[in-house]
């Protein structure tokens, strides 16, 4: 299978058709193509490697970590050897798109490639070389100077992980310095705040620190475990499952104290349910050495590193509180929830994490929902919950018929489904009931409900929208926190109003009704109740949800 076919095969897994299709075709994944990290620093001195460098005590300027386009003079690259076999690696850390390569003598040595060949690789293992327009391995043209910069375009953009540069001819020396070119896919952030959220199976209560929601990479804090053990662990929903290609740990940052995690596990789940631990093919054949990412703390250059046990991988940690850690995963994976366990730390359980994939794009999948066009997809808190409808105090009881009646509609508005036809929705009137009730099934934090009205005939193929709605005047969001198994329902209080819309400037005619609440609300049951205008001679009003979406 052609490394093509790799990643046409793993994107159309994802759902990602467009991208797989775009692949299959040769066309352009990405809007922008330009330097991969090499410049920057994006890409870290351990994803370089080589068959060889001039020991350090020849000359110090002479590393692979030095082998960076524009980087000052005297810097590079400079291979042990004045022999063809050298050659200079780079790991992208992810499968990016390659569509050329700059590189770069040693400035002020007089030493440059005057002509190197490519090859690249998905798994450091099976390595396949760029071939030129008859097939066979193509021979770039290096430098004339060991100042100037060249740039090389390949043929045909190529799918890779590791990029090798070979070293052909020189002028005096094999030494270099390099830069690739494209764009990569799946090297995003995800889960982050506030879409991502955290959770955790115990933590301090402070105010100040401590949270599980201060265990994100963006925080200058740190989740901080209650107890120490192997049992604890901080866990990430980042949402619709999609792939994730690395891990990232930091240790605790508001504090003076050294506190921070040295080991980890890291499982993963679609359901938080069924969970698996990372195993990646390291694990399953040892001998495949060519899988071992070498990471290690920038600051002490002291590696931590990983194991391999039957429970799964030992991720090794920080060595510090304040230096970023990244693995690439040598077996990305799909999944929603991602939880790490702390097996090692430095005097207390402290970390932040982070992740990098590839996010989610397209329709949302079921039980998922868009609060607008352009947000992320979230959880849709109230998919497939049980709901019902009632009258409220506000209204006299009806006969238990009519209201177990309207409870067979009352499950429409929230099966998912956001087809607007009459038949499909749910009616709130002061005849069958105007209470619409969804249960969560526990007590979750309500930042906001959306409704989808309907906006078409009714049923006689005359009346419209705005008619079945002519006396209804406002629709009212409560979050009731009573609701509780473990919390005794008090009679003397009352939902917590969450927002409320009216028909002030016909906002209560839209198709798409957004209830922001003011603060974050917690609560088992969601409420929407109808008011009627009070002073119309037409008593009889209605409200028609066609879908109920709820958001924490």
């Amino acid at each position: 299978m052609t490394q093509k076919m790799i990643l046409t095969s793993v994107l159309a897994v994802l759902g990602l058709c467009t991208c797989a299709r775009a692949i299959a075709g040769g066309y352009s994944l990405c809007s922008t193509t330009g330097p991969l990290g090499m410049i920057t620093g994006e890409m870290k001195d351990w994803q370089i490697t080589a068959s060889s460098a001039y020991p350090y005590e020849w000359d110090n300027k002479c590393r692979e970590k030095y082998a960076r386009v524009y980087l000052e003079n005297k810097y590079g690259w400079c291979a042990k050897y004045k022999s063809s076999s050298e050659w200079l690696q780079v790991d992208l850390g992810v499968a990016s798109r390659v569509t050329g390569v700059m590189t770069q003598g040693r400035a002020d040595g007089n030493e440059w490639v005057t002509a190197f060949m490519v090859s690249y690789s998905m798994n450091r293992f099976d390595w396949f070389y760029v071939n030129d327009q008859y097939g066979n391995q193509k021979v770039f043209e290096g430098n004339t100077d060991s100042y100037s910069v060249k740039h090389s375009y390949l043929d045909e953009p190529i799918v890779a992980r590791f990029i090798k540069f070979h070293t052909v001819q020189w002028n005096r020396h094999p030494s270099m310095r390099v830069e690739i070119l494209g764009c990569q896919l799946c090297k995003q952030p995800l889960g982050l705040p506030p879409y991502g959220k955290l959770t955790a199976s115990s933590y301090k209560k402070s105010a100040q620190s401590c949270q599980p929601e201060d265990g994100t990479i963006l925080s200058h804090k740190g989740w901080c475990a209650k107890k120490k053990k192997n049992a604890q662990w901080l866990q990430i929903d980042i949402g619709p499952p999609t792939l994730v290609t690395a891990v990232i740990t930091k240790g605790r940052g508001d504090s003076k104290r050294s506190h921070w995690v040295k080991r980890f596990m890291l499982s993963y789940s679609n359901d938080s349910s069924v969970w698996y631990k990372y195993k990646d093919a390291h694990h399953l054949d040892p001998k495949n050495e060519w899988l071992w990412t070498p990471t290690y703390n920038a600051s002490t250059s002291q590696l931590i590193p990983d194991q391999y046990t039957d429970e799964g991988l030992i991720f090794g940690g920080n060595s510090d509180k304040d230096t970023e850690r990244i693995h690439y995963l040598n077996a990305p994976f799909v999944a929603r929830f991602i939880r790490f366990y702390p097996i090692e730390w430095n005097k207390k359980i402290a970390m932040r994490v982070g992740l990098l994939g590839c996010p989610f794009k397209g329709k949302c999948p079921d039980g998922f929902m868009r609060v607008n066009e352009d947000s992320p997809c979230v959880e849709n808190l109230a998919y497939k919950k049980r709901a019902q409808i009632s009258s409220s105090s506000r209204h006299n009881k009806r006969h238990i018929s009519t209201k177990v009646v309207s409870q067979e509609r009352a499950s429409q508005a929230v099966d998912g489904r956001l087809e607007q036809g009459l038949r499909f929705c749910t009616i709130l009137d002061n005849l069958y009931g105007d209470v619409f009730t969804i249960d969560l099934g526990r007590q979750q934090n309500v930042n906001g409900v959306l409704i989808y009205t309907w906006q078409g005939e009714g049923e006689d193929g005359v009346s419209a929208y705005k008619d079945y709605m002519n006396n209804l005047d406002k629709l009212l969001v409560y979050v009731d926190d009573t609701g509780g198994k473990d919390k005794k329902k008090d009679p003397d209080s009352t939902p917590q109003l969450c927002a409320h819309i009216s028909r002030r400037n016909e906002a209560l005619f839209r198709p798409v009704l957004h209830f922001p609440c003011m603060r974050a609300l917690k609560g088992q049951k969601v409420l929407i109740e109808a008011w009627n205008v009070l002073n119309g001679w037409n008593r009889i009003f209605s409200a028609v949800l066609c879908e109920v979406q709820i958001y924490g």
